[in-house]
């Protein structure tokens, strides 16, 4: 006689922390399920938190059938999440797609109050990400808040939130998150919102790679780009052509608004209401176009280095149209950029 009993599936969460040595972030690990790597500090850097960072952790789980991947930088202030794409091939969310990830997940975890209820949890966002997260923030009725980028601002901003919230979420584009500001437990509770996460997703049967191009399907496929245009002796010529006279007409976009962070000035061109940023000085300038376009330009390092900063979005309907739709707006930024270096960046 045949067994017709239901088979059991296995959907708890296989996944890797990524730490550094000595064991920081190890008192929390065994409260789940999951297994650790660490690494020595001075042997691999994290200037930089991308795929090059996280390659040590993904060599030593090349062919086996991982979740995820979730690593720490030297202080534990950062995070990296990698993740399996459909040919199983391991690759990692940038800072503003890990943003969505991280924000649906924390406003919806418990379920979220309906609207008029009282709220208590707060996003925090750096506002070099992009106009995504609003939307997420908007839709879930959450709290938020924007933040200059780094994790003494983000904590800044913690630090004076009202006490009606008891949960709190800050992120910004260079891989910052924090959910307490006690670093073991920020590592802790970062990791028991992904683990929950992915568990949900496994009992659904699908991956942190489905549900990131769900989001990009329900609030519209965004894409970012960050360029390095540092051109010596030139740099705050270059931030100050963008303050002074931002790219318009020729790039046939219409301007809307102004952040200058540097002069203190928010500037509405459609209302021409003209108001002062909650944010402390900063050679920062934001500008913001009709279509959606969003341009955020940086001085950095005393003038050495100067950051520009693109995101965009484009309707994205199904997960058929999903590869084609993130290649056109990716083509889209770089055309901008092009568009952009012929338009202010050669100032001379």
């Amino acid at each position: 006689m045949e067994n017709d009993q239901p088979v059991e599936v296995n959907v708890m969460p296989k996944g890797l922390i990524y730490l550094p040595e000595p064991e920081k972030g190890a008192t929390y690990i065994n409260e789940f399920d999951l297994e650790s790597h660490y690494y020595a500090p001075e042997k691999n850097s994290d200037e930089n938190l991308n795929y090059k960072f996280l390659l040590p952790a993904l060599e030593k789980i090349k062919g086996q059938d991982y979740d995820f991947v979730v690593g720490f930088d030297h202080s534990l202030n950062r995070t990296i999440i990698g993740y399996p794409n459909p040919e199983g091939r391991f690759l990692v969310f940038t800072a503003h797609q890990q943003a969505a990830l991280l924000a649906h997940t924390f406003l919806t975890e418990d379920g979220y109050p309906e609207f008029g209820e009282e709220k208590d949890k707060l996003v925090i966002k750096g506002i070099v990400l992009s106009q995504q997260i609003d939307k997420i923030v908007t839709k879930n009725n959450g709290a938020y808040k924007e933040s200059h980028s780094g994790y003494e601002d983000l904590r800044e901003r913690i630090m004076t939130m009202d006490d009606a919230y008891t949960q709190f979420l800050a992120f910004d584009e260079r891989n910052h998150v924090l959910m307490d500001l006690e670093k073991e437990k920020n590592v802790a509770k970062q990791l028991d919102l992904i683990f929950s996460q992915v568990k949900k997703l496994k009992q659904q049967e699908k991956t942190l790679f489905d549900f990131h191009v769900d989001l990009q399907i329900k609030y519209k496929l965004y894409g970012e780009k960050t360029f390095n245009i540092t051109s010596e002796g030139e740099n705050k010529k270059i931030f100050d052509r963008f303050r002074s006279k931002p790219p318009s007409d020729a790039m046939h976009e219409e301007l809307v608004s102004i952040s200058d962070y540097k002069k203190q000035l928010f500037f509405n061109k459609l209302t021409g209401r003209k108001s002062e940023p909650e944010l402390r000085q900063l050679d920062i300038v934001q500008l913001e176009y009709s279509s959606g376009l969003k341009i955020s330009v940086e001085l950095i390092d005393g003038g050495d280095k100067l950051l520009l900063h693109l995101s965009d979005f484009t309707d994205c309907y199904n997960k058929e149209s999903f590869a084609t739709s993130r290649k056109n707006i990716h083509d889209r930024l770089l055309k901008i950029v092009v568009s952009l270096g012929k338009m202010v960046i050669n100032v001379t």
